[in-house]
């Protein structure tokens, strides 16, 4: 029987469900067994927290440009596949040079093997951008991920020196055990994505109107409070800020917050989970985590009424 726990009001499955495929069963199975990567996870999330500050301090802008705000969706996913592919290049060029022992080649596999190094390094830094606003399984999982990423750059490094001073064939077997642990820790990036959701956008799937839809009476909308209300299938959320009245999307696009239980300042609503920033004129992105811009709504007053209207369904 799966278990859960609840984090930041978000329900997570502990244990994978009876009937999920094999290799996911094991891995959560695993996971939920080492429960000493809460005591890995914490201090490096503290640490991370602490280097990164608060929104709109220089740290903050390298997280924010690390998970990828400016590029309009997490920059993990597109820097992780360097690594990947050029270790798989390794893998190949090595199997292939243990065959007839070209130079060439020799050197083919080292070079994809340094290219993989270098890249590993961004690929970490922007995973970790991702990772340290996780909590639960999610936090767990990501703790293990990084370890076994840790371990494949330790032996890719040994196998690396180890080719420099002519011992090929024990660093041919380094980079291979290496490659064989990269591709479960890809396994693992695929269910950080995938199935937990880290990464996506929870507000894509949001509906929404064609048409303008009263949503309150104007006059119980109370100055700077954020208020959430329905649109036709979708939550919004609505702040009075002198005579302007603004509304997006009240569910959070980084991990599904609730937008109208957080706080508001100068034209910007922040996530009571992770603190993402949004500006409430266009739900655009002010401060990651979130790097997908929120749903936002037309306003209008109607016969005493506030009526919405989701623009990208104008």
């Amino acid at each position: 029987m799966a278990s859960e726990v609840t984090t930041n009001n978000r329900t997570s499955w502990v244990d994978t469900p009876p009937n999920s495929p094999a290799l996911r069963r094991l891995s959560g199975q695993l996971i939920a067994r080492m429960p000493w990567l809460e005591k890995v996870a914490d201090p490096l999330q503290k640490g991370i927290h602490a280097l990164s500050g608060q929104p709109g301090q220089p740290a903050y802008k390298v997280k924010d440009f690390l998970n990828g705000v400016w590029f309009g969706h997490p920059l993990h996913p597109v820097l992780v596949t360097v690594p990947v592919g050029a270790w798989t290049g390794t893998l190949l060029l090595d199997m292939a040079s243990l065959i007839d022992q070209d130079e060439g080649v020799e050197r083919s596999a080292d070079l994809t093997l340094w290219l993989g190094l270098a890249a590993a390094v961004g690929a970490a830094a922007t995973g970790a951008a991702n990772w340290v606003d996780t909590d639960g399984p999610e936090r767990r999982t990501g703790v293990w991920h990084a370890l076994l990423n840790t371990g494949v750059t330790a032996l890719n490094v040994t196998s690396a020196i180890l080719r420099l001073t002519g011992q090929r064939r024990t660093a041919i077997g380094l980079a291979t055990a290496a490659y064989a642990i990269t591709a479960y820790s890809a396994y693992l990036g695929g269910e950080l994505a995938y199935s937990l959701g880290i990464g996506v956008n929870h507000a894509v799937w949001e509906g929404g109107s064609d048409d303008f839809i009263p949503v309150m009476d104007e006059a119980d909308l109370q100055p700077g409070k954020l208020t959430r209300v329905e649109v036709g299938g979708i939550s919004a959320v609505l702040i009075k800020d002198g005579e302007e009245i603004n509304a997006i999307a009240a569910t959070c696009s980084h991990l599904g917050g609730p937008l109208d239980e957080g706080t508001y300042k100068d034209g910007v609503v922040y996530c009571p989970w992770h603190n993402s920033g949004f500006c409430m004129r266009d739900g655009s992105v002010v401060n990651s985590p979130a790097v997908y811009a929120q749903p936002s709504f037309a306003v209008r007053k109607n016969g005493g009424k506030i009526e919405l209207l989701r623009l990208d369904h104008a």
